[in-house]
């Protein structure tokens, strides 16, 4: 018997797991949307948004990534589902504590002054995870790839047994 066949059974209760109706004895709102676009990119404050993608710039400095790829890595957190409400709250606590701790002038300091303030809350939970949601974001994106000349995973281009390690480029031939 094939288990990954989609019978009809198996779209129903897809469907109702995924609206979270599942848990209801009724589901009446079984085709509802959940509230997740609420902390959709642009469901913050521009000032916040600014501020944050300026800390990831300083958390993992690139020149040649745009402030937009940043930006981007926010905007994806935010919008996962699972992430994006507490993101957003984290955001702007990170926002919040960059303010107070440099007076609230934190994004008119140089590059130092900031590096200094970020220090000062870098033992926050808050901070750890918009550090880990920009280092994933960034590190697993093809725009750093390019940067740095990786073509992408192996897999896509039918694997090592034909690509890899005979294009090693930067090894002295004498080795």
């Amino acid at each position: 018997m094939n288990h990954n066949r989609m019978t009809r059974r198996r779209f129903v209760v897809s469907v109702i797991a995924l609206s979270g109706a599942a848990g209801s004895a009724m589901a009446p709102g079984l085709f509802e949307s959940s509230l997740a676009w609420a902390a959709s990119p642009g469901r913050i404050d521009e000032d916040v948004r600014r501020a944050m993608v300026r800390m990831a710039r300083l958390l993992y400095p690139h020149d040649a990534l745009p402030d937009q790829v940043y930006a981007d890595v926010l905007d994806q957190a935010l919008s996962d589902v699972a992430a994006g409400p507490d993101f957003a709250r984290q955001l702007e606590e990170a926002n919040a504590a960059l303010a107070k701790v440099s007076a609230g002038a934190w994004q008119d300091l140089d590059a130092a002054g900031q590096a200094e303030a970020m220090r000062a809350i870098e033992t926050e939970p808050y901070f750890a995870a918009i550090r880990n949601h920009v280092q994933a974001g960034i590190y697993n994106g093809s725009a750093f790839w390019k940067q740095v000349g990786y073509p992408g995973p192996s897999k896509d281009f039918g694997g090592y047994l034909h690509r890899g390690a005979g294009e090693i480029d930067w090894l002295p031939e004498d080795l």
